[in-house]
């Protein structure tokens, strides 16, 4: 897989490092996620896949539910951060 390659967050494999590169969906819900540390260049890290999902997000964990996961295009990273 290339390194342009951008995936839907919920199609990402348990454990691997992510760059965020688009965020889709109600503005609201962009900004509230901004807010918690999921924006355009962030890091983070799938902890659980599936609904719900859980990431890492420096020190902390967020849990996406339903199809939130589809509305974040990340591009994987080649190693851990």
């Amino acid at each position: 897989m290339g390194s342009h390659t951008l995936l839907p967050l919920e199609l990402v494999a348990t454990g691997q490092w992510e760059e965020v590169e688009d965020i889709g969906g109600d503005p609201s819900w962009v900004s509230r996620v901004a807010e918690l540390g999921v924006c355009v260049g962030s890091r983070l890290r799938v902890v659980r896949q599936g609904r719900p999902c859980l990431l890492q997000i420096g020190s902390c964990r967020l849990s996406l539910r339903d199809e939130l996961g589809t509305q974040i295009l990340v591009r994987p990273l080649p190693v851990s951060p």
